[in-house]
């Protein structure tokens, strides 16, 4: 070897020394911390392989998303080399970091099945989980509506999961990514798909799914991604949280703006809120309508009750002046022992007749009794007696 190319290799073995004595201190790892870079100076990876804007592969082959940036810049901060797996299945990734031939995955939800064979970092995502439907589909306010309705679930997705958990029985249609959830709501396939806000407004977006809506959110909280490391090296789980510690938020920033910046229709639409108002306006007017109509019929019945009333009053004044005029007729009458005339309670004396007449409906007709014939008619009736 010339002297050159040894001189060469040396700054190169000094540059590459400095470069990781920096980046080791700028975040603080231990003596044993940094043993392990030593050892261990490439990490393979892979991650989810359609789940943009996370981690996926685009139509090059490039493997890119938000949870690589992180990994491919903090491992720059710690020295360590990155060696990307080549595109596969999800399951498959699964099941290869499982048996380690793999080291860590860009990012992956905690779940007790996985629990076993992975060590997760601190979130680096945190997003709430909604529900997608089609624009025209009925009003959902939670995943209580989601029963006995076809839902799009991501295979080895923990989603159905919690589902059953909360007792909601739905029809799973199962399909690769989250793109084809999605696709299979916007064909209706599909009821509905609960996805993180992030990749369904992004992958929303991003292929153009105009007929889609975000509905509801869930009642699972936020979806929570972490970076995830095979279970035998805990202590690149301590490196990878010093170096999410040590990103700046002017990173974070960088990072996330650089991969979220859609925009999306919440789940009530104006469509919606007009049915909903025009709905409250109708059961108002019917409410108010039925007011007026029972006021108006409780009016009419108070004024029948006094008419009512009224008519009791002058029937009871009409029967009390009757009474009086009956207590008139059978109380004691001055009367006159010779010409009969009666004394009204003015003084004036009145034939009997006129008496009666005046004070009851009473009417007169005038005859002579027999008694009364033989006195004034005596000579009359003897003489017609001897004929």
């Amino acid at each position: 070897m010339t002297q050159k190319n040894i001189i060469k290799t040396l700054l190169t073995l000094i540059f590459f020394m400095i470069s990781c004595t920096a980046h080791a201190a700028s975040i603080e790892l231990t003596q044993e911390e940094q043993a392990w870079i030593k050892e261990h100076k490439t990490i393979r990876i892979s991650g989810p392989q359609a789940f943009p804007p996370f981690q996926y592969f685009d139509a090059d082959g490039t493997f890119k998303g938000m949870a690589s940036d992180y990994i491919f810049y903090i491992a720059d901060m710690v020295g360590l080399k990155v060696e990307i797996l080549k595109k596969i299945p999800w399951p498959e990734v699964l099941k290869k970091i499982e048996t380690k031939d793999l080291d860590v995955l860009t990012c992956a939800a905690v779940t007790p099945e996985r629990a076993h064979y992975l060590s997760y970092t601190k979130p680096i995502f945190s997003f709430p989980l909604i529900i997608i439907t089609r624009k025209d589909a009925p009003f959902i306010s939670g995943i209580q509506n989601l029963q006995n309705k076809r839902i799009a679930i991501v295979r080895k997705n923990s989603t159905y999961e919690w589902l059953q958990q909360d007792k909601i029985n739905v029809m799973p249609r199962y399909v690769d990514s989250p793109i084809d959830a999605l696709v299979d709501v916007s064909l209706g396939y599909a009821d509905a798909a609960i996805e993180n806000l992030a990749a369904a407004t992004y992958l929303i977006e991003k292929n153009g799914l105009t007929n889609l809506k975000i509905a509801a959110p869930t009642s699972y909280g936020n979806y929570n991604l972490s970076i995830a490391v095979r279970k035998d090296w805990p202590e690149l789980v301590s490196i990878l949280n010093k170096g999410l510690d040590a990103v700046s938020q002017e990173k974070h920033n960088e990072i996330k703006q650089r991969w979220i910046s859609v925009r999306y229709e919440h789940g009530i639409s104006a469509k919606d809120v007009v049915r909903w108002v025009l709905l409250v306006v109708g059961i108002a007017l019917i409410l108010l309508a039925s007011f007026i109509f029972w006021n108006r019929k409780l009016s009419q019945e108070i004024r029948e009750r006094k008419k009512a009333e009224s008519e009791k009053e002058k029937v009871i004044e009409e029967l009390r002046e009757a009474l009086d005029e009956i207590k008139t007729l059978r109380g004691i009458l001055p009367i006159c022992c010779e010409c009969k005339k009666i004394r009204d309670d003015k003084g004036h004396w009145n034939h009997i007749e006129y008496y009666i007449s005046s004070r009851t409906d009473a009417e007169f007709s005038h005859g002579i009794c027999p008694d009364c014939s033989k006195t004034l008619y005596h000579d009359v009736l003897n003489e017609k007696g001897n004929l």
